[in-house]
């Protein structure tokens, strides 16, 4: 009975550590950011249509394909 505490440990891990899984944005256009910092030069950090905010030119606010 050793092995269901082990399990559940583990699940409990992997169900904290994922949402850290995509924190790894790289600034680009339409990736998700908090403050302008988050974006590359030229970029800035948008409210879009769907409430999202997201790095883009600050001229639209959507993004192809999402």
């Amino acid at each position: 009975m050793t092995r269901f505490p082990r399990l559940a440990g583990l699940a409990l891990l992997l169900h904290l550590a994922l949402p850290f899984a995509g924190c790894g944005s790289s600034g680009d256009e339409c990736d998700s950011c908090s403050s302008d910092d988050d974006c590359r030069a030229g970029l800035v950090c948008s409210t879009f249509d769907d409430g999202s905010k997201r790095c883009g030119t600050g001229l639209g606010t959507s993004c192809p394909g999402r």
